[in-house]
């Protein structure tokens, strides 16, 4: 009778995981889902993930055309590189399907959009010429997308042992920061939003023991920062991925939930 019970329980659970669904190259290593791993800090973060002996299972979307990233997959087994385009639904639904029932214990929403690469100055988002395409495309990338990220993989965090969902911010969506600065309307208000969207998302998922964190990288010498026009002392971005690595790793669901930048400390809003 027992033995009936089992081969039933396993049956299901075979039922339960598509016969085509990926699956991570060990086991017995935590996970980590991280989008926009492509360049910048998303792909310090990669690396440093991996340095660590995290599976890393990092997205972008062009694969074929991010060499560095490749061949971090090449030289470690445990990296695995997908596709995933964070403004396409169709694409997310995929990549969901194909990870269903493997556990994710950090789910990291690194991809944003400062604007339009194109745009030199990115006078698209200044006050005189803002313009509505590149409005509603930085804020799905920015704002709707982590969210729509999260519901797809909720049960993937749920079922891991660290149970971490983290949302990239920025000092750039701080009112008490950047409240003279009017160079990058909608990036500034994606931040922003994301902060209050991934607060409430917090409330939603502590009670099923989910960590929800809103962490900056601080100003790193990226190519989005070079679009900023920001002349500053930066960090690079290996020294950004090794700070938040340390800020995930102490995540706690007694934190306050408040945006934290690479140093520390909290970012007022």
């Amino acid at each position: 009778m027992f033995m009936r019970h089992l081969l039933a329980l396993v049956a299901t659970l075979l039922l339960a995981v598509p016969a085509h669904a990926a699956a991570v190259r060990d086991p017995a290593s935590p996970t980590i889902l991280l989008t926009g791993a492509n360049r910048g800090v998303g792909l310090a973060l990669a690396k440093e993930y991996a340095s660590q002996g995290w599976n890393v299972i990092a997205t972008c979307r062009n694969p074929r055309d991010a060499a560095e990233l490749q061949a971090l997959a090449k030289s470690n087994p445990k990296v695995i590189v997908e596709r995933l385009d964070v403004a396409s639904s169709k694409q997310l639904a995929d990549l969901a399907k194909r990870y269903r029932g493997v556990p994710i214990d950090v789910l990291f929403n690194n991809a944003a959009l400062l604007g339009d690469r194109n745009d030199k100055g990115n006078k698209r988002q200044r006050f005189g010429s803002l313009d509505e395409e590149l409005f509603a495309e930085v804020m799905r990338v920015n704002v709707l997308a982590p969210l729509k990220i999260s519901e797809a993989f909720v049960d993937n965090v749920a079922a891991s042992q660290q149970k971490k969902i983290i949302g990239m911010t920025s000092g750039l969506g701080s009112l008490t920061l950047m409240g003279r600065m009017s160079n990058f309307y909608f990036y500034q208000m994606s931040k922003a939003a994301l902060n209050m969207g991934f607060r409430a998302m917090r409330n939603d998922l502590g009670k099923r023991g989910i960590i929800v964190a809103m962490l900056a990288p601080g100003m790193v010498e990226t190519d989005m920062l070079a679009e900023s026009g920001f002349t500053g002392k930066a960090l690079t971005p290996a020294e950004s991925a090794g700070g938040l690595y340390k800020l995930v790793a102490g995540l706690t669901l007694e934190d306050k939930g408040l945006p934290v930048n690479v140093d520390g400390k909290v970012i007022p809003w």
